[in-house]
């Protein structure tokens, strides 16, 4: 996996983490990157909290940045 690649994972990640969240990269599948999300919790701001649809839409634009070659990004969100 490019470095870059996994640079847009770890950026993802920082972002979800206050609260409580996690994204993590689980494999590039041809065309696609699959990655792993725990989204957190945010009391005060529910509608915080990045729904997994729009984390996989963010992605995707800047994943396409570090290699053009993948066309989508996939989320598997743990419940």
């Amino acid at each position: 996996m490019s470095a870059g690649i996994e640079q847009v994972v770890a950026h993802f990640d920082q972002i979800v983490k206050p609260d409580g969240g996690s994204v993590k990269l689980l494999a590039r599948e041809g065309e696609t990157l699959r990655v792993s999300y725990s989204p957190g919790v945010n009391e005060e701001c529910a509608s915080c909290v990045i729904p997994g649809p729009d984390l996989a839409n963010m992605m995707k634009e800047l994943v396409r940045e570090q290699d053009a070659t993948i066309t989508e990004v996939v989320v598997v969100e743990d419940t």
